[in-house]
Order: C-alpha cells, then structure tokens, then sequence
C-alpha cells in the first residue's frame, strides 16, 4: 500500500485489473488470491477515503475478500496457509526473543527520535483508565490478525506458489511490511523501515518454523501492546 508519488491510484486499479484477468486466464490460483485482495484494497481506500481509518483500512477489504473466496469454490479450496501450527522449542524461543527485541527497539525508537504521534494519539477515544488495558488488548489482537493475514497469509503463500518455499519470499514480504509502515506506521521513518523490514523477517521465520499463524500473531501481538503503552504514557 505505499505507492510512488508519480503513480495515481488510479492507474494502479486498472493494473491490477489487468493482473487479476491474466492471472485468471493463466489459472494462477494464488496470483488470483493476491491480486484480488489488492485490488479490494487500493480501490476500496480510493472509493471510500473514510476507510483510511484505522482499522476499517484493513478490516473491510479483508471482509470483502474473505466473502468471496468463501463463495467461489476453486478460491476456498486453495487456501493453504490457515494453520494454526505448533509451538515447538524453536518457535518459542524464536517468538519470545523477537517479542523482547522488538519492544526494547520500539522503547529505543521512541526515546531517540521523539516522533510526532499525533496521528496515532488522535484515534485513542476517551476512556476511563480502567478501561485502558480491554482497549489495548483489543487494539493489539486485532492489528496484529489483520497484518498477518495480509503479509505472512495471502502475501507469503502467493510468493511461495511462485518462487518457492525459501528465504526469497520471506524477504520480499518483510521489504513490504517495511514499507507499508515507512510513512504513517509505527515506527515509521528510514530508521521505522529498517526495524519494520528486520521485524517482518522474524515474522515470517517464525511462521515458516512454526508451520502456521499463530506464532506470528502472537509476537505481532506482542510489539502492539509495546506500542499501545508507549501511547498511553503520552496520552
């Protein structure tokens, strides 16, 4: 979702039209997969600019996308990345490092660079502190199901289907999970990309040894309640 500046999205939906026919003529299943959820995604946000709020920015192309690969029976069929998977030795130890490291590097970031969290500040309603910790839970498993299901689900198998199971892949989806938090993430920035990309690396290793989704999820999890406390401190 971050797009050059010289390209409007405009063109980038007549292009994933263009992908999502070739795709379908060539009956590349997991092209279809990727291909349709982008499209979902980039024209919803240029239809709708009331859905760059978080979380409808996700929530509702996934809604969409999920209701038709549920309908349509090749599409359903297809999926091969919702697993659960196990919690073996490595990944536990993999999912508590990454879940140590990345909160001291988020504590650092905000520490060393003071950014401007206004945009983030401003989407925290106004709650009692007794409800501070169901927000923060809330914000936290949702954030982190919606990105996993984008970048170590629907991005990752379309890249394995393609390129093989491997290191290229789990690169090219961390270079974009980067990415999609350089400009309004958090943290955001050159430095925000370089911990992003590092952080969406471990991510997809952490899938690949674990076999399923939810060691991912429970470490994104883990880096978002970091960053709903560093919120809270400065609210």
């Amino acid at each position: 979702m971050v797009l050059p500046a010289s390209i409007s999205e405009t063109t980038i939906v007549f292009l994933l039209i263009v992908l999502l026919i070739l795709a379908n003529g060539s009956k590349s299943i997991y092209a279809i997969h990727f291909t349709l959820f982008n499209f979902l995604w980039i024209s919803l946000l240029l239809l709708f600019p009331a859905l760059h709020i978080w979380p409808f920015n996700m929530i509702v192309s996934l809604i969409i996308y999920g209701v038709v690969v549920f309908v349509i029976t090749p599409l359903r069929r297809s999926i091969t990345w919702i697993h659960i998977g196990g919690f073996d030795f490595h990944s536990k130890l993999l999912t508590a490092l990454t879940i140590a490291m990345s909160s001291i590097a988020l504590v650092i970031w905000y520490l060393a660079t003071i950014p401007d969290l206004r945009a983030h500040l401003a989407l925290m309603p106004e709650l009692p502190i007794w409800a501070l910790p169901v927000l923060g839970i809330g914000f936290a498993f949702i954030n982190a199901a919606m990105e996993e299901v984008i970048f170590r689900g629907i991005m990752m198998e379309a890249l394995d289907s393609a390129i093989g199971i491997g290191y290229t892949s789990v690169v090219i989806q961390a270079f974009a999970f980067g990415a999609f938090h350089c400009q309004a993430g958090f943290p955001n920035g050159s430095w925000g990309f370089v911990m992003t990309l590092v952080y969406g690396f471990m991510l997809g290793m952490i899938r690949r040894q674990s076999q399923g989704m939810m060691a991912p999820w429970v470490t994104h999890v883990g880096a978002d309640i970091t960053i709903f406390v560093i919120l809270v401190t400065i609210y």
